[in-house]
């Protein structure tokens, strides 16, 4: 049984610690929720953040992860502390820029929600999250919380307000099908031969559907030309990350470990379109992260140079491209033969007006907090 009391006292105060809510749990005292900032925190979050993931991370990952940009608020640390006052729990928010409504908002994106092992099973993670959730509502009630979670952290958002909006559902598009034909032929050997003239079709047709006074220039940092395109790109029809300058550098070009390859679709020497991808080569992969064009017909002819230029590129496997499952770009890319796979992750929302959960989201694979 867990018994929660949050205190009137709660009050925001920058970077100081702010107790929030006490948790009464039969058989273990009494546990308690605090927020803070991120400035004076930041080993006590590396430390809880490496002990319950995979991959471990560094300090300079995390001045990255919360950097803020000029007119957002502060980065807010949510923790979950033992009665002996020991940091067993947290999850963070970063206020990025999204547009809401043709409305640019600064929005609440959840992550790092972490819990050691040794408490999970006893609802405190959920405690917490109710902590934040209600925080949030208090606080910022004007912006809206986004969060893209893994299935333990979906259950808990569920049960204290969270709806899901949406699933993110894998495009693929095979460049070269060998390994896939191997699997139903059983030899290496004949799979090579059946999969050679199958490549070379596919190179046919791309060719076949590629603009003739269009072309696509890819750099490892985004040029003038690219920013100044993104600067002018429409907001989405309902709610969806906002991929001006200030975004893509951050995002992208800055990121202290993943190198992004920035592709620059113009047309008649205009530029028309814009495409973020990574080259994942233990996997044989490009990843599109994300891709916006001034017109659908924009979107296709960038695409299919995209597709033509893989098609070239040595070892090369699959493209893939996550888009949740109402993206305006789906359309666009079955018709130049990406599959879409069955979906491996979902994204909730929350806001203390209801406005969040109402809207259409457009979101890809750029929306993840890492």
């Amino acid at each position: 049984m867990i018994r929660c009391a949050t205190q009137a006292a709660c009050r925001r105060a920058g970077a100081k610690r702010v107790r929030g809510m006490r948790i009464q749990v039969r058989d273990g005292g009494e546990f308690s929720c605090e927020v803070t900032g991120f400035h004076g925190y930041e080993q006590e979050i590396l430390s809880l953040r490496n002990a319950n993931r995979d991959e471990p991370e560094t300090l300079a990952y995390l001045d990255w992860r919360y950097r803020r940009s000029a007119d957002s608020p502060e980065p807010q640390v949510f923790w979950l502390l033992t009665p002996e006052r020991q940091r067993i729990g947290m999850a963070s928010v970063v206020f990025r820029p999204y547009w809401s409504n043709n409305t640019r908002v600064q929005t609440a994106v959840v992550g790092d929600i972490s819990l050691d092992t040794r408490w999970r099973g006893r609802g405190l993670g959920q405690a917490l999250l109710r902590f934040m959730t209600e925080y949030l509502d208090v606080h910022f009630p004007q912006q809206p919380a986004f969060v893209i979670p893994t299935e333990a952290a979906r259950r808990a958002l569920s049960k204290v307000g969270w709806v899901t909006s949406g699933t993110l559902v894998p495009h693929v598009y095979v460049l070269d099908p060998t390994r896939y034909v191997r699997a139903l032929v059983r030899s290496g050997w004949l799979a090579t031969r059946i999969a050679r003239p199958m490549r070379a079709v596919e190179r046919i047709v791309t060719r076949l559907r590629a603009t003739r006074d269009g072309s696509l220039h890819l750099k490892d940092t985004p040029d003038e030309s690219l920013l100044e395109f993104a600067r002018g790109l429409p907001p989405p029809g309902g709610a969806g990350r906002d991929l001006g300058p200030e975004s893509l550098n951050w995002r992208y070009a800055q990121h202290p470990h993943t190198r992004f390859t920035f592709a620059r679709f113009t047309r008649s020497g205009e530029t028309r379109g814009l495409l973020v991808f990574e080259d994942s080569t233990l996997e044989q992969t490009w990843s599109i992260y994300d891709l916006a064009a001034r017109t659908p017909a924009d979107l296709r002819a960038m695409l299919t140079l995209f597709v033509q230029r893989a098609l070239a590129a040595p070892d090369l496997v699959t493209l893939r491209v996550t888009l949740d499952q109402r993206h305006p770009c789906r359309t666009h890319l079955r018709t130049l033969g990406f599959i879409a796979r069955r979906h491996d992750a979902v994204f909730q929302v929350h806001s203390h007006s209801g406005t969040a959960e109402r809207l259409a989201w457009c979101v890809t694979q750029g929306d993840k907090d890492t």
